[in-house]
């Protein structure tokens, strides 16, 4: 047995992620969980001056990469602001689902948007869907977008 972990079994799968990262996303690190799960964490503001910076942490599943639920086998998880909080705050937000703890995250693609073979980069691709869920979220949170931009978004 090669490993236990999808980045000990499949080697290249792990650097064509990194590459991918330091490409799109060069101030995001690679960090360990404590149940040996691997997560990116870093800041984006897609809105520049007119949004918020996010602190965002991208959760590979064990068993990556797989498209069996919607954001593959990637959960993109809002560190700062809590997006638990801000669900409580402004009563409810689009597009987010609950892991098996109840902890809110983006939903970043349909199970047929996700690429789950060898060679997926998937990491940047949550990112650079998450990047246009927080634009468009704090668009909707600031009353500037209603409902309906959501209902063809994904």
């Amino acid at each position: 047995m090669s490993g236990f972990y999808w980045y000990q079994r499949n080697p290249q799968l792990f650097e064509a992620e990194k590459l991918a990262m330091r490409e799109n996303f060069p101030n995001f690190t690679l960090e360990k969980l404590d149940d040996g799960r691997i997560c990116w964490v870093g800041d984006l503001n897609p809105r520049g001056n007119s949004g918020g910076v996010w602190t965002l942490m991208v959760v590979y599943d064990h068993n990556h990469p797989h498209n069996n639920t919607y954001g593959g086998s990637l959960r993109v998880y809002s560190v700062k602001p809590d997006l638990n909080d801000l669900y409580k705050a402004a009563g409810s937000l689009p597009h987010v689902l609950r892991d098996a703890n109840g902890d809110l995250y983006m939903c970043t693609a349909r199970p047929e948007d996700v690429d789950s073979g060898n060679v997926a980069t998937s990491a940047a691709k949550a990112l650079g869907w998450a990047a246009k869920w927080i634009f468009i979220v704090e668009e909707w949170l600031e009353g500037d977008l209603g409902d309906e931009v959501f209902e063809h978004t994904y």
